[in-house]
């Protein structure tokens, strides 16, 4: 059981890494996209930018919360 809560926790992690690196991304191609003259793909970008920023935050408060006994 140790085992599998260690392995979601690093799965965890891992995925809040990837959403931290992706939103930034994000952001700077919404940025590019609205000073191109398309505001609605600008905003739809800024907005999966946000989600991606949640999802990290999530992961991260989830992988802090599970507790690893010796």
């Amino acid at each position: 059981m140790r085992r599998a809560v260690l392995d979601y926790k690093v799965a965890l992690e891992n995925a809040a890494r990837a959403q931290e690196a992706l939103a930034p991304q994000l952001a700077l191609l919404a940025d590019e996209v609205g000073q191109r003259g398309q505001p609605e793909l600008a905003d739809m970008l800024q907005q999966t930018c946000h989600k991606h920023r949640a999802a990290s935050i999530k992961y991260r408060a989830l992988a802090a919360s599970l507790k690893v006994f010796d």
